[in-house]
């Protein structure tokens, strides 16, 4: 599960630094990366508390 999370989080940054390459002003771009950072924090954690 955690490695799913991780290609999750993977995939959400690849598509916040795209949305922020359309133009830099764009909102999605922003709240993606942070959602991703969020999501690799949350797997590190599991994979550490396991």
């Amino acid at each position: 599960m955690p490695s799913l999370m991780l290609c999750l989080g993977a995939l959400v940054l690849v598509i916040g630094v795209a949305e922020l390459q359309k133009g830099p002003k764009q909102l999605w771009g922003y709240i993606n990366i942070i959602a991703s950072v969020f999501v690799f924090f949350v797997s590190i954690q599991w994979f550490l508390l396991n």
